[in-house]
């Protein structure tokens, strides 16, 4: 590598003490955190949800310096893919689960231009790819603005399918000021009123449990409530699937052991009624999973436990720059937070073929989309 860097390139079969530790670390300093890409969420991922398959297609591409102390300053971790609808050629994607809500790349932040530069080339090297997949990867961010710079040295193009918004939180803005700033008054008139209903119920508490302080007893409870409600009719609940549920625990047990994990629960005297599973990665917060108590839907539980959290969240131990809430646009939680970051999927054209064929998509997907205006672009393929 030209710039002081050499990849590592390895299946995950090869992927040793020393390199999970190096990629660990490499998680505590990044451009922008990713929880989706942390170790504690990949690994488990691999051992439960990945078919024997797609283990073999996975590759992991790690980028360290030439100095004596090899220091890991960048990751990507990708799907080879003989071609799809979006990409009908060989290419990359970037790696995702049915339980990840952003991908792309971690990148140290002090590296970073290096880092990209390393892996933009390794990709670009190889003749056998012609691009670049994305589902969901950050629009706005310092780090979008770099790759996108990055790209145009190797002559990469950026080809975007779909666009959109997510809410987000900073815990730090959060409080009675909040409401009184964000929620119109007879949102906030209806909050309480809901608070005094449950009341009836029994005694209201809220709490936080962070790190090691999460107990089993709050992960079944979680998958419990989670079953139990919609989720489990229509068999898309984590426990609906032994192989999701094990994913799940195992992720929380890494997350725990590494003290990156905080539960927010509301109940009830002693029954838990609504819970929420955040991750944490690179200075921010990530809310992975939300349940609660059909039995209590009445009194919007979920929503209620999401308010408390507002409401107490400048006097937390939170060093966390913001809160992704992994939520589709039109989500409740868009009621109540009011940030917002920007998203989009598309391909990263690394070959003279691959941005081509791209263009080629392009124009008849905007001609598609002229004949049927009102339909939304679809997301690019898992």
């Amino acid at each position: 590598m030209k710039n002081g860097c050499r990849i590592r390139s390895f299946r995950f079969g090869e992927l040793d003490d020393a390199a999970i530790a190096a990629w660990e670390d490499l998680e505590h300093r990044p451009l922008e955190g990713n929880a989706f890409l942390s170790p504690s969420f990949v690994i488990p991922a691999m051992h439960h949800l990945a078919a024997p398959e797609e283990r073999r297609k996975t590759l992991f591409v790690f980028v360290e310096t030439t100095a004596a102390a090899k220091e890991t300053i960048g990751a990507g971790i990708f799907v080879e893919s003989p071609g799809s609808l979006d990409f009908p050629v060989p290419h990359l994607k970037a790696f995702r689960t049915a339980h990840s809500y952003l991908s792309g790349l971690l990148l140290d932040r002090d590296y970073a231009h290096e880092a990209a530069q390393a892996i933009l080339e390794f990709i670009c090297g190889k003749a056998k790819w012609h691009g670049v997949e994305f589902v969901d990867t950050p629009a706005d961010s310092p780090q979008a603005g770099l790759l996108h710079d990055v790209a145009k040295e190797f002559r990469a193009s950026w080809h975007r399918i779909y666009a959109s918004h997510r809410a987000v939180f900073n815990p730090n803005e959060g409080g009675e000021a909040y409401f009184e700033a964000n929620l119109p008054g007879r949102r906030r008139k209806e909050m309480r009123r809901l608070i005094r209903r449950l009341e009836e119920a029994g005694h209201v508490h809220w709490k936080t449990a962070f790190g090691s302080e999460v107990e089993e007893s709050a992960v079944d409870g979680f998958l419990k409530c989670e079953h139990k409600g919609w989720k489990g009719t229509k068999k898309t609940s984590l426990r609906s699937k032994a192989a999701h549920e094990n994913f799940f625990r195992e992720m929380i047990q890494r997350f725990r052991e590494r003290e990156q994990l905080f539960f927010t629960e509301l109940s009830v005297g002693d029954r838990m009624i609504a819970s929420n599973v955040n991750l944490v990665s690179g200075g921010a917060g990530f809310a992975f999973k939300i349940s609660y108590d059909p039995d209590f839907a009445k009194f919007a539980p979920g929503l209620l436990n999401e308010y408390e959290f507002i409401r107490r969240a400048p006097s937390l131990p939170l060093p966390l720059s913001y809160v992704d809430s992994c939520a589709d646009e039109g989500s409740f939680i868009d009621q109540l937070w009011v940030g917002r970051r920007a998203l989009e999927s598309g391909v990263l054209g690394t070959s003279l073929l691959g941005n081509i064929v791209l263009a080629q998509i392009g124009r008849l997907r905007r001609l598609k989309n002229w004949y049927s205006p009102s339909q939304k672009p679809e997301n690019p393929s898992s």
